[in-house]
């Protein structure tokens, strides 16, 4: 597993076998060509594991990302990756259940928020329900949901889905909230 692009481009990741299951380098690929440009952005990566979408991130520009995973395993591998690539700061990294995690959140929310959870978890629509019950959103922000391939995420209604793309075993769903119309607009 390596970078793909940007400062970080071509540098080496580690890995672990069990519980982690990293992003793959071609899901990433395909996931920042799909994206516009992130230079100068803020990222939370909520299932952080080996932290390699976050570190593609920072190395593509961003200006921040918050790496969290409750997995204590997944904590050590994202600071041996930060170190192997040499990142001394722009992150946080954060040790929370999900949903503790987005209770957590205090404005100014990030742009992006990369949801990568377990293949078996099963609660991608609770995920976005708690960001609006906690309002921990902003209209600009764009969440990425990677699930299995033959898994279809049903957001709640003040969601829309922007862009679903296949790669290998992984689905990848770009949502965002839906543009509020004002009553006087309305005609």
């Amino acid at each position: 597993m390596r970078i793909i692009s940007g400062t970080y481009g071509g540098r080496h990741l580690a890995t672990v076998r069990g519980d982690i299951r990293p992003t793959s380098d071609r899901l990433r690929e395909t996931l920042f060509d799909v994206l516009p440009d992130v230079e100068g952005s803020t990222w939370l990566d909520a299932f952080a594991g080996s932290g390699a979408v976050g570190i593609e991130a920072l190395s593509r520009g961003a200006r921040h990302v918050v790496f969290n995973d409750r997995n204590r395993d997944a904590i050590r591998l994202i600071k041996k990756n930060l170190e192997l690539c040499g990142i001394e700061g722009g992150y946080v990294i954060r040790e929370l259940d999900v949903f503790a995690m987005l209770r957590s959140l205090r404005p100014p929310f990030p742009d992006y928020v990369y949801f990568d959870p377990p293949y078996d978890f099963g609660r991608h629509a609770k995920l976005l329900d708690r960001m609006l019950t906690f309002r921990v959103m902003s209209p600009d922000m764009l969440i990425i949901l990677e699930t299995f391939k033959k898994n279809v995420v049903e957001p709640p209604e003040e969601y829309e889905v922007l862009r679903e793309v296949l790669s290998s075993d992984s689905r990848l769903t770009f949502v965002k909230l839906k543009p509020r119309i004002d009553a006087d607009k309305r005609g």
